[in-house]
């Protein structure tokens, strides 16, 4: 059974094993337009295919229009077979894999009813070279990626960065095939898994892993309930091995000085730390002189004790660059999404109490928010315009203009992000798009929060007001009588 949470003895100690050959790939590895994997040319198919002008979508997630997935699909690098009479694009994770990266990547926007690619992102992206694009890529599958872009509602909670998750499943591969069982090709690569098909093959087209389908019966689709492409078998390339090192080296690293850390607040009263969780993949025994080739360009070869410049990562993307810079000396510039415009006036929200009896959308309220004030101000204002007591817990769920999913919580959760660390103008929600407002979650009264209009003049006022308003609202705690 594959497990993707931890990897066992006998893996740690192989991967051990191959700390020299993965450095020594490492080392010897060209990236360029054609390899290692697809990926710099299938991303590069879907930019033209979308082009300056873009195309015309109906799906409120931006997506691709379905009438051209098939023409899309035969021109990949790696194409599929399906057996479907209406196939959506998340039923190609060939294309539904490369569309989330540049969506989160901001390389694709919405634009009205146009998906379109983004100027300034598209400038940003012709002026990397091919490392620095190949990286950039990986870094958006492993660190922003979300099954959310697609519209989906993942049945595992989405981290914000699923690198843990994917370096264990490589982990977990050789360079021989893998096959999985019935209940591993639904539950943990399905569509609602953990690692679900498009993240799968992104894997594949970053030229890490080589996969086969599984093939289903009728009755076996009928018992799961699903749809699409499945995976049956995968293993690793040798790139994907040397990868899979340096990626579990760098969070042995970071587990190490969590460990340290861990055990300089808390004395031994409590022993067991992060230790029993791995074994340690990598001693710091002493080389000799001649044990291995330094890396070309790494500052051990140029005999340099000094970080090489720009190490530091960016806020976005660069997160693996210290792993990888001393491999790949031409992995200078690291990618940049542009800087989200300032939304300096008011923003103009339509709050509807969603569900009651009295008819769909006929209780709403129409409030005009400072973009300064926080979410947790705006649930406040909400609260008071519908007269309800601010006595219970609440949350914010939404997807931005990256259609990534979010979630705020009120202040007392035990999780957050929460409520008052964010925003109005910070929330990146897309015009004319909605935000879900749950309020009290033994009543569960649910609330629509769509952003009508930002008004073009600096907001001057310092709180929220309602300006519109339909319908009487409900009592909150009603008498039982």
């Amino acid at each position: 059974m594959m497990l993707l949470y931890a990897l066992d003895q006998r893996n740690w100690k192989r991967w051990h094993s191959l700390v020299d050959q993965s450095q020594r790939r490492l080392a010897e590895q060209q990236i360029s337009a054609e390899a290692p994997g697809t990926i710099l040319k299938d991303v590069n198919l879907l930019l033209e295919f979308v082009g300056s002008g873009g195309v015309a979508t109906k799906s409120r997630n931006a997506s691709l229009p379905s009438e051209r997935l098939p023409e899309l699909n035969a021109k990949t690098g790696h194409p599929i077979q399906l057996d479907l009479k209406r196939p959506l694009l998340r039923d190609y994770p060939n294309l539904a894999g490369i569309f989330i990266l540049l969506r989160v990547m901001d390389l694709l926007q919405m634009r009205g009813n146009r998906l379109a690619v983004h100027p300034a992102a598209w400038g940003v992206w012709r002026d990397l070279n091919c490392t620095e694009q190949y990286f950039a890529l990986l870094e958006a599958l492993l660190f922003h990626a979300q099954a959310s872009v697609l519209g989906a509602t993942p049945k595992y909670r989405e981290e914000p960065q699923a690198c843990e998750t994917s370096s264990l499943f490589l982990g977990q591969l050789s360079e021989r095939w893998r096959q999985f069982d019935f209940y591993e090709s639904v539950k943990s690569f399905g569509p609602q898994g953990e690692l679900p098909p498009w993240h799968l093959f992104a894997l594949q087209q970053l030229g890490l892993i080589e996969v086969r389908p599984r093939e289903f019966e009728a009755r076996e689709r009928q018992n799961w309930g699903g749809r699409g492409w499945l995976l049956g078998a995968a293993k690793l390339t040798p790139w994907g091995t040397a990868v899979a090192w340096a990626l579990l080296d760098t969070l042995k690293k970071a587990q190490d000085q969590a460990e340290s850390e861990f055990n300089l607040a808390n004395p031994p009263a409590d022993e067991r730390g992060l230790g029993d969780m791995v074994l340690p993949l990598f001693d710091e025994r002493p080389r000799e002189q001649g044990d291995r080739k330094a890396p070309p360009g790494s500052a051990e070869e140029a005999g340099a004790e000094d970080e090489p410049a720009e190490s530091t990562p960016a806020a976005d993307f660069g997160s693996l660059r210290p792993a990888f810079h001393p491999y790949f000396p031409e992995w200078q510039k690291i990618y940049a999404r542009p800087g989200r415009e300032a939304r300096l006036g008011a923003h103009i929200f339509k709050v509807t109490l969603a569900g009651w009896q009295g008819g769909a959308g006929s209780i709403w309220r129409r409030l005009a928010v400072p973009p300064g004030n926080s979410l947790d101000q705006l649930a406040g204002a909400i609260l008071s315009a519908f007269e309800f007591d601010d006595d219970h817990l609440y949350d914010f769920r939404y997807r931005d203009q990256r259609g990534k999913r979010r979630v705020y919580n009120h202040p007392y959760c035990d999780e957050g992000p929460f409520t008052p660390e964010i925003t109005v103008g910070e929330s990146d929600l897309a015009l004319k798009d909605t935000m879900h407002f749950t309020f009290d979650y033994g009543d569960n009264w649910q609330f629509e929060v769509r952003l009508e209009q930002i008004e073009d003049e600096p907001c001057r006022r310092q709180q929220a007001k309602v300006i519109a308003s339909a319908g009487k609202a409900p009592e909150q705690y009603p008498s039982f009588e």
